[in-house]
């Protein structure tokens, strides 16, 4: 009897406990539809949608609509770096992060002062380079479609489709307006390029993504192998990445302690550390304008501990680290993601890169059609090479 009581209460405030849940979800769900004096509601948003559907006398696609009103909201925000993606643009931003995908093989970025889209570098083998497009030249359309105002996510997704499928890309190059027809080719990026030079290991990191920690464990294993003196990372216009790879990356170089420390709107910091195995040869890394975000972290932390000089220009001084929140319907489908700024990260030593950037140990500008700020790194690192300590470079 007392056995058939404990499960009958047992029972009870099974039904109890769901019944509570139940109507503590309900009243949070009928809040948010209402809304409050401090934020519109959800049923605001679903009136002027009925409004539109009822009284618009054009034609329109209502998940246009509402991927525009997502979009507006997280762009009222005022942070480049912060965005909201359509499923389309997700699933691009998926497949570009693999480095496997039909395009016309440029890297674009944003230009500081005009605010356009331009070309930053070419692939090997680029369908862009081969018509004609120059590093440099400002997007100003695609396929007939004027894209001043657009993302470089939203560029990037036009210029992704399907393989053998023809594109063109209008640019600005000085007062020139020119438009170039292509292929969309298949892209299989390879993050890391290296090689060995006499007794100098030289590597091209592209971007912190993909394949590139296999090819940077790769390419240092090759390094030491070969017992090279020193190395030169180029990070030229590499935008950046994830912030696990690039982590992972410098730990393979730096001795024990802190790589970067990242904080967010509450005060709350999270360390990245390396283990004390860390390479025994001098490090150049060469950067430019283009070089952003995870780029810098590895710049900046390589300064911090004294591994090496920086050589270039002022990288881009994009300081801060973005989440990827996907949006999932009721049926667990994604509609879309969320990219947002959710944290600011520091070097070692406790430098803030946001709108600062990375200023270089030995300043040199591009000039000419050779490669003159390769030539310098190689001279900076010939001298510590020579005199065994940072103080000889100049």
């Amino acid at each position: 009897m007392r056995k058939s009581s404990a499960i009958m209460l047992a029972i009870v405030v099974g039904i109890v406990c769901t019944a509570v849940t139940y109507f503590v979800m309900l009243w949070d769900f009928n809040a948010r539809m209402e809304g409050s004096g401090d934020s519109l509601s959800l049923k605001e948003f679903r009136i002027v949608e009925e409004v539109i559907e009822r009284y618009y006398l054009r034609d329109y696609d209502i998940k246009e609509v509402e991927n525009a009103g997502l979009k507006a909201m997280v762009a009222s925000l005022g942070d480049p770096y912060s965005v909201y993606y359509t499923p389309e643009e997700f699933a691009t931003f998926n497949r570009n992060s693999t480095g496997e995908y039909n395009g016309v093989g440029m890297g674009i970025t944003k230009d500081e002062v005009t605010g356009l889209t331009v070309v930053s570098y070419f692939m090997e083998g680029s369908a862009a380079e081969a018509a004609g497009i120059q590093v440099g030249d400002y997007i100003i359309s695609i396929d007939g479609q004027d894209v001043t105002g657009k993302t470089l996510q939203e560029i990037s997704v036009l210029c992704i489709g399907e393989e053998g499928t023809p594109i063109t890309i209008g640019v600005k190059r000085g007062d020139q307006v020119l438009e170039f027809t292509m292929l969309r080719q298949p892209i299989s990026l390879d993050m890391v390029d290296y090689t060995v030079l006499d007794d100098i290991g030289y590597m091209r990191v592209k971007q912190f993504g993909g394949n590139c920690e296999l090819l940077f464990n790769n390419a240092i294993d090759e390094f030491e192998k070969k017992q090279v003196k020193g190395a030169i990372i180029d990070l030229r216009n590499n935008p950046g990445g994830y912030l696990n790879i690039v982590v992972n990356t410098l730990d393979r170089l730096l001795p024990e302690g802190t790589i970067v420390y990242t904080e967010d709107k509450y005060g709350n910091r999270e360390t990245q550390t390396s283990d004390a195995v860390c390479v025994d040869f001098p490090i150049v890394v060469l950067v430019n304008q283009n070089t952003a975000s995870a780029s810098e972290i590895f710049a900046g932390a390589i300064q911090d501990y004294g591994m090496g000089y920086v050589v270039g220009t002022r990288t881009y001084g994009k300081g801060v680290v973005q989440v990827v929140v996907p949006i999932k319907q009721a049926d667990g489908t994604v509609r879309g993601a969320v990219k947002i700024t959710a944290s600011e990260y520091f070097t070692p030593k406790g430098r803030s890169i946001d709108g600062n950037g990375i200023y270089p140990d030995v300043y040199v500008e591009r000039r000419g059609d050779g490669d003159n700020q390769l030539d310098k790194a190689q001279s900076v690192l010939r001298a510590l090479i020579s005199k065994g300590g940072l103080q000889s470079a100049s």
